[in-house]
């Protein structure tokens, strides 16, 4: 399973972070019609109500949206000092298309879910969720979908396999690093209604709407662990106090986005 690319823009008209691209009527396959079909991966509705993106956002998916010079203006004030949205590593347009996205910044992931017409995953029903609740299913959007509204250790059961998805024991794959969004046909969930997300485990690890301020420098939540770990790194509900300032851009973070 691949993540679509719909991107509509009316000629002339650059849309800046808070202003929502324009829908297409033309929905991807798979795309669940109530769910935002505008820029980004394909989305799937949940039990719980809400609409995830089915795999990390791509680099193709983010380098559309930067043609587009989105302004960096009427961000929140968290981000008001961030001026550029260009990922700072990994990033070489046409190369890496259809892996995930990496070396932004939380601010940067909330501009692309806002200008998608989406939101950065937070809280289940919108916003963002205290720091402390990352692990309650009944609260964040991204715990939800992976742990299958709680039922669930890993995306995809109970027990660590580490064939599934893409961790740092993975041996399905003849090099070490990502893999193509969606390309592991076993990293989703065995539930029928969390079955069409993929990759909340490993690959990228992914920034959450989970702050311990709206402080700049305060840390923000990132979640499901990536090619570099391992073990307990790859649980759902994986690192206590796992947070970055929300800044920061490394090379094993990027991002999906939610949306009502």
């Amino acid at each position: 399973m691949r993540a679509t690319l719909i991107l509509v823009l009316a000629l002339g008209c650059a849309p800046t972070a808070e202003t929502p691209l324009t829908p297409d009527p033309e929905r991807a396959p798979g795309q669940d019609p109530t769910c935002p079909a505008t820029a980004g991966p394909e989305m799937a509705r949940l039990p719980e109500g809400f609409c995830i993106d089915t795999t990390e956002v791509t680099q193709s998916q983010y380098e559309a949206w930067l043609e587009t010079s989105p302004s960096t203006d009427g961000q929140v004030a968290a981000c008001a000092t961030n001026d550029d949205f260009t990922p700072t590593c990994r990033w070489e347009p046409g190369r890496y298309g259809d892996q995930p996205v990496v070396c932004v910044d939380w601010c940067d992931a909330r501009a692309f879910c806002e200008a998608a017409g989406k939101r950065l995953c937070g809280r289940i029903g919108g916003g963002g969720y205290d720091f402390d609740q990352y692990a309650d299913a009944e609260v964040s959007e991204w715990q939800a979908a992976c742990s299958s509204g709680g039922d669930h250790d890993y995306t995809y059961g109970d027990e660590l396999d580490t064939q599934v998805c893409r961790g740092a024991d993975a041996e399905t794959h003849e090099t070490w690093g990502f893999v193509d969004v969606g390309s592991l046909e076993g990293c989703h969930s065995p539930d029928d209604g969390y079955a069409a997300v993929f990759d909340l485990s490993g690959n990228a690890a992914e920034w959450d709407d989970g702050c311990e301020s709206d402080d700049p420098d305060a840390s923000c939540r990132i979640r499901g662990g990536s090619f570099e770990h391992n073990t307990h790194g790859l649980r759902c509900a994986m690192g206590e106090r796992l947070g970055w300032p929300r800044m920061r851009k490394v090379v094993s973070v990027g991002f999906r986005c939610c949306a009502d």
